[in-house]
């Protein structure tokens, strides 16, 4: 029978296309469809295929193809690629590099016994950490000088510090962003270890920001991709993790609701079996977190009704 269920727009190809999620339910697809889409059709895909641009699997009748020329998609990574070098000499980087050559005469100023000559150069640096955005190329650059600039303002008497128009508390703020988005940024390049090292640090630095409705945001942020962290380490580390984020763990059994469905049409119900208990797990630890009762019936009820058509069709497939 012809595919109806995950069909996506591939743009490599340009028209619509059945995605796989691994390429042995792509080649056994073709196994136990073959035939009949050939009757009904006159052809059927005979190979599967990795697609960049969907990332995952898909099946073609096209017998033969040379891997070696370039797909859309490959074209355009190129593209974007050759285009990296001119990122790296970007203004926010030049600017960057402003701040350090500043900070190195606020050094000097401060060796020399000159600190009152410091003040508007401080403001400079700071009017620059402002104005640029903590983009992934540049991020720890920008963090690393921060980190300067605040030894740099330890060794200047406290009472010409409260004269600056750099308040502690935006110093503060900026810090913890700055973790923030490096812990972000590891978990993003698949890091999870290294992101979790860090989660501490970055609770550390937010618990000094002055500002209790924006330390509330950032705490907020620090427990979504603590449990999304979590999450990619192992059902483990959720279950040992204390107050993760609800929505976050929603998602989680959503998305595996629908790799369960997926297995099933598939025939494959010892892997509805694992994703089954997996879910278990993760709706086990959203009953200890309060609130959002009719949704965790709702889960509850699903996850019955999955358990008991698993049930029967193994029974069926033992009988044979």
């Amino acid at each position: 029978m012809k595919p109806k269920k995950n069909r996506i727009f591939c743009r490599d190809c340009n028209k619509y296309k059945t995605l796989f999620e691994s390429e042995s339910k792509a080649d056994n697809f073709i196994k136990f469809n073959h035939e009949e889409i050939e009757a009904c059709s006159g052809h059927a895909p005979s190979r599967s295929y990795y697609c960049r641009s969907c990332v995952g699997w898909h099946v073609t009748s096209k017998k033969e193809y040379d891997d070696r020329l370039p797909s859309l998609t490959d074209k355009v990574l190129d593209a974007y690629k050759a285009t990296l070098p001119m990122k790296l000499l970007s203004g926010d980087r030049a600017l960057l590099r402003r701040a350090d050559e500043i900070m190195a005469d606020i050094a000097k100023l401060i060796k020399e016994k000159n600190p009152e000559q410091c003040v508007s150069l401080f403001q400079e640096v700071y009017s620059i950490f402002q104005r640029i955005p903590d983009t992934d190329d540049i991020i720890k650059y920008k963090q690393s000088l921060f980190l300067r600039y605040r030894k740099l303002i330890t060794k200047i008497d406290r009472g010409m510090l409260d004269t600056f128009i750099i308040p502690v508390s935006a110093m503060q703020s900026l810090a913890a962003e700055s973790k923030l988005k490096e812990l972000k940024m590891q978990y993003d390049m698949g890091n999870y270890e290294v992101a979790n090292e860090l989660l501490q640090d970055v609770r550390n630095a937010v618990a000094n920001v002055v500002d209790e409705q924006y330390k509330k945001e950032l705490n907020k942020r620090i427990k979504i991709i603590g449990t999304k962290n979590n999450l990619r380490m192992g059902i483990e580390a959720i279950e040992q993790m204390q107050n993760p984020d609800k929505n976050i763990l929603f998602e989680e059994i959503e998305e595996n609701f629908i790799k369960i469905d997926l297995s099933y049409v598939y025939g494959e119900y010892h892997e509805c079996v694992k994703l089954i208990q997996y879910v278990k797990r993760i709706y086990d630890v959203v009953l200890t977190i309060e609130g959002s009762e009719a949704r965790k019936k709702k889960i509850e009820d699903r996850l019955q009704k999955f358990v008991e058509s698993v049930s029967i069709a193994l029974k069926a497939l033992w009988a044979l």
